[in-house]
């Protein structure tokens, strides 16, 4: 497990930093960066058997501030097409209705999505941000003669 995810002990007379609010950002499509990713496994609920499980900390820097949020993309076969949403919003090369996941372009990656207002099921008051869609990353178009 990554630093970033288990973080660290604090100690007894130690100084502690207040950190930032968390910032909302309206529902819209948004540039993406994958600030870090961690392989891990999903424990299984009644929809979905234990299996592989990717947790993203996907950062957006919007007019109203910067958020991070929390995504995870698990590797079950009714999951796929979300795994390919992902991958090809990073720059993934679609073969034949196929894309190659790879795992070692995620970090850092760049992408866009669409970014909706969820709330909390167990506290109505409290929104966060989701992804709701991933969506393909845009081919240069290249002309003879312009740069």
């Amino acid at each position: 497990m990554s630093d970033d995810y288990r973080g660290k002990e604090i100690g007894w007379d130690e100084e502690v930093e207040k950190g930032n609010e968390y910032v909302l950002i309206p529902e819209g499509e948004y540039d993406f960066t994958v600030e870090s990713f961690e392989r891990s496994r999903f424990e299984g609920s009644d929809k979905v058997p234990p299996c592989n499980r990717a947790l993203l900390k996907i950062r957006v820097d919007a007019p109203e501030g910067t958020t991070v949020m929390n995504e995870s993309l698990l590797l079950y076969d009714k999951m796929q097409w979300k795994l390919a949403e992902f991958f090809l919003s990073i720059g993934a090369e679609e073969t034949d209705g196929r894309v190659k996941m790879n795992w070692q372009m995620v970090p850092q990656s760049t992408g866009r999505a669409k970014i909706e207002v969820t709330t909390d099921k167990k506290d109505p008051n409290k929104k966060y941000n989701h992804v709701k869609k991933f969506l393909p990353k845009q081919k240069k178009q290249f002309k003879a003669g312009e740069f």
